[in-house]
């Protein structure tokens, strides 16, 4: 699982006082191997699908989501650093598509499905929720989901 460390995402409401996890990274690079990154015109519809995969029996732990917010303030601090070394790995025209959900006002879940069949669900669960884009980060590739 990759190193989780390099945030400052604060707490959340609805994780009922317990810090959100942060933005998962490998190096400081936005790196979310084994999740599903899940991309909702607003807010109020990413957290109704966060509450129907609940329901549908993913843990509370695999399944963050992140206000739009969030998501500009950390992908605009990594822009920052993108002619970096340790950066440059990172997709650039992922972050730049991210961001530009995050100014239209996108609501984001990560949730973590490292198979296939969970991600499947996952990706089936939400879709009733307005989903606009989806894709899981593997070890070494990418699949768009939606």
């Amino acid at each position: 699982m990759a190193n989780k460390s390099s945030s400052g995402i604060g707490t959340s409401p609805e994780l009922k006082g317990s810090a959100k996890k942060k933005f998962p990274t490998s190096f400081g690079v936005f790196s979310p191997t084994g999740y599903v990154l899940m991309v909702f015109p607003d807010d109020a519809n990413a957290e109704k699908a966060r509450q129907a995969l609940l329901q549908s029996g993913f843990n509370e732990s695999d399944v963050t989501h992140y206000k739009r917010n969030e998501v500009l303030k950390e992908l605009e601090v990594s822009e920052e650093h993108a002619n970096e070394p340790v950066q440059i790995g990172q997709d650039v025209d992922k972050v730049d598509r991210y961001l530009e959900f995050a100014k239209q006002g996108s609501g984001f879940l990560a949730v973590h499905a490292p198979e296939e069949k969970k991600s499947t669900l996952a990706v089936n669960v939400v879709r009733p929720f307005n989903l606009k884009f989806a894709e899981k980060y593997n070890r070494l590739t990418l699949e768009e989901l939606a």
